[in-house]
């Protein structure tokens, strides 16, 4: 069975934990000793730049990415057996940290702990949207057990499909993580492998194309540094990345095309050589993770928000700090780490927001806009969303947009407004005014070129909506040059995260051939996903994949489940497939009376199949009272729609007449 994007639209479609949610980084309190220089560059600018970072106790190496629990879900860790075999020597086993003794009481606690009984390396696990990627490596290190139950004790333990590389012998540690990292926006980066083994890059780039949009790291200097390999296994915290500079000709060229892939975020760049030496970088050596929903703190700790704990941040509101008084004020409004209180938090906004702190003003904004903690005022709401606007929070402009919508302003003044959030960036407005060219509404005079312009602006910043109408556009070639391969690859953007109209899209894409590799099973997957997300469509194309056994075990009971669903929904072929399974008999139990129903529904909004079927009965007497006349009535009906068999039952029943008619030729 063909699985290309098999992993895209699986059972498993919620997106986990990935680098750019984290707020924490954790290292070893090894690090300070073994990389003096290293962590002195890390601490500092993670300082800086208002990272919450931290040591772990009582670790044995410094590479705690490979023997820390992996973070699937916000309070939801997946612990594994550490123990790989290239530390089973004398020498290099006493260096196996036992993580049940790390944490600043002795133990980590750490929310739901899922224990996975295999032996996994943290290094060869890189989360990917709602994927992880590992190299075959794993199946090595588990072969007291089949292939096909290694892969299912990941997926359950992760909660998501998983993507396998060849394991390069070569590199005797097996890790992933030295091959890619996410970048979010179903893309991966992919480190310059081709400079070591074309052979083995191909390989990879091979499998990565089939689930993800693959950016390739690539360097145009003379000779090829041996450390090179390096750059992508840099660490990521929310949007904070920092890359490892190697001294090298190359850390420029890296540093310039990372930041040109993750454009939304800060990169920077670190002295690394001191770990790279030995091995690993600067994702080997860390440990971020998401802290942020941990009401009660995190492995004990009282709550912090941007690394300070409640206590701290109460203090310096009090002192007039502005940006922590908006802290304050976003822990009251949700109540983390202390007690949800709408109005405190709206009286440390307003304390914030009028030193200017545009955070502190949007959220007041909010505040006076949905009536939450101070009355709900649309011309005070505007006041302060202004303000912050005022300092280029596009955020703040759409909500100017919204609260003149609903006072029902001058459409002129409504217009002005969503323009001027579009142009500051904001990805929906620029939705709302894609929408009003091409719909010829919202005070906009209809333009499909600045419909798809405004689209594009939009979906080039991942909105999935955007990406979807690119996607139709394309397909149906409105404004562009008409291009089923673009259409499948903007409904691939947008399907990667969830938009149920792209997966139906793509599903149909996959199912016909159409811009891409016709690929039935990963068909069934898109339908599925999308059927399970209430695409009535893509419950019809599901009951045919599995009533046909295109691309899953064929089974007619599930077809009819699908069918049923659909047929709900009014989807006129799925009423007439469901009749046909009344008929025969096929995943339910014949019933001619209940299938005969089911064909005049159909045969109601003039479905071809559905009037030759009943004319079909009325012909051979079934279920109803053998009727010639009745039988040419309804295979004329179906004619007129396009049935070619129909047709020809017409002129055989002509040809057998006596003296055949021309008023019964149905054209």
């Amino acid at each position: 069975m063909n699985n290309t994007w098999n992993t895209l639209y699986g059972k498993y479609n919620e997106t986990i934990m990935v680098d750019a949610y984290t707020d924490t980084v954790f290292f070893s309190d090894l690090l300070p000793k073994k990389c003096p220089t290293l962590y002195q560059s890390l601490d500092t600018i993670l300082t800086d730049n208002s990272i919450d970072h931290r040591l772990l106790t009582n670790t044995r190496d410094i590479w705690c990415r490979d023997y820390m629990p992996i973070q699937t879900g916000e309070k939801r860790f997946v612990f594994y057996k550490y123990n790989p075999d290239y530390l089973q020597t004398k020498y290099y086993r006493r260096t196996i940290t036992d993580v049940k003794g790390i944490g600043s009481s002795g133990s980590l606690r750490l929310g739901d702990a899922v224990d996975l009984d295999l032996i996994v390396d943290g290094g060869n696990v890189v989360r990917c949207g709602n994927k992880i990627v590992m190299t075959e490596k794993v199946f090595f290190e588990n072969k007291d057990k089949p292939r096909k139950e290694v892969q299912r004790m990941l997926e359950e333990a992760f909660l998501c499909d998983v993507v396998f590389l060849p394991w390069d012998r070569n590199e005797f540690m097996g890790h992933s993580d030295g091959i890619i990292h996410y970048l979010g926006d179903n893309r991966v980066m992919m480190t310059n492998y081709a400079d070591f083994d074309a052979d083995m890059a191909h390989r990879f780039n091979k499998i990565l194309e089939k689930h993800f949009e693959v950016v390739h790291l690539s360097y145009n200097t003379k000779r090829k540094h041996k450390h090179s390999w390096a750059y992508i296994n840099f660490l990521q915290v929310g949007r904070m990345v920092l890359v490892p500079q190697l001294g090298i000709p190359e850390d420029g060229q890296a540093l310039q095309q990372i930041s040109e892939a993750m454009p939304r975020c800060k990169v920077i760049g670190v002295p690394a050589m001191e770990a790279v030496r030995n091995g690993g970088a600067l994702n080997c050596i860390s440990w971020n993770v998401a802290t942020r929903h941990w009401n009660n703190g995190f492995m004990g700790e009282e709550y912090r928000v941007h690394g300070r704990p409640i206590s701290w941040i109460k203090k310096a509101a009090e002192e007039g700090r502005a940006n922590w008084q908006c802290n304050l004020g976003v822990c009251y409004f949700y109540g983390e780490g202390i007690e949800k209180n709408m109005s405190e938090a709206s009286k440390w906004y307003k304390k914030a927001a009028e030193q200017g702190e545009a955070k502190a003003q949007l959220n007041l904004g909010l505040g006076y806009y949905n009536g939450e903690g101070v009355p709900q005022d649309y011309a005070e709401a505007i006041y302060w969303f202004g303000k912050a606007s005022e300092q280029g929070d596009a955020d703040a402009q759409l909500h100017i947009a919204w609260c003149l919508e609903d006072m029902q302003a001058p459409q002129e003044e409504v217009v002005a407004a969503y323009r001027r959030a579009a142009e500051m960036g904001n990805a929906d407005a620029q939705c709302h005014l894609g929408f009003g060219y091409f719909e010829g509404k919202h005070g906009l005079e209809k333009n499909i070129t600045e419909s798809n312009r405004w689209f594009l602006e939009a979906a080039k910043q991942g909105n999935d909506v955007a990406q979807f109408q690119i996607g139709l556009k394309y397909e149906i070639g409105r404004g562009v040059k008409k291009s089923t391969k673009e259409a499948a690859r903007w409904y691939m953007k947008s399907a990667s995260k969830n938009n149920v109209d792209a997966l139906y899209k793509l599903g149909c894409c996959f199912y016909y051939g159409d811009g891409v590799r016709g690929d039935n099973h990963a068909a069934w997957r898109c339908f599925k996903k999308a059927s399970e997300l209430g695409v009535s469509w893509a419950s019809y194309m599901l009951g045919r994949c599995y009533f046909c056994g295109y691309g899953v075990e064929e089974d007619e009971a599930e077809a009819v489940k699908c069918y049923q669903k659909a047929a709900l929904e009014k989807v006129v072929p799925a009423i007439y497939e469901l009749g046909r399974c009344y008929f025969d008999g096929s995943g339910i139990g014949e019933d001619k009376e209940k299938a005969m129903e089911l064909f005049k529904e159909a045969a109601e909004m003039d479905y071809p199949e559905a009037l030759y079927d009943i004319g079909d009965c009325f012909y051979n007497g079934i279920v109803v009272e053998k009727n010639e006349d009745e039988a040419l009535n309804y295979f004329q009906k179906a004619a007129k729609s396009g049935s070619r068999e129909a047709l020809e039952r017409i002129h055989d029943i002509l040809l057998s007449r006596e003296t055949p008619s021309f008023d019964d030729v149905p054209f």
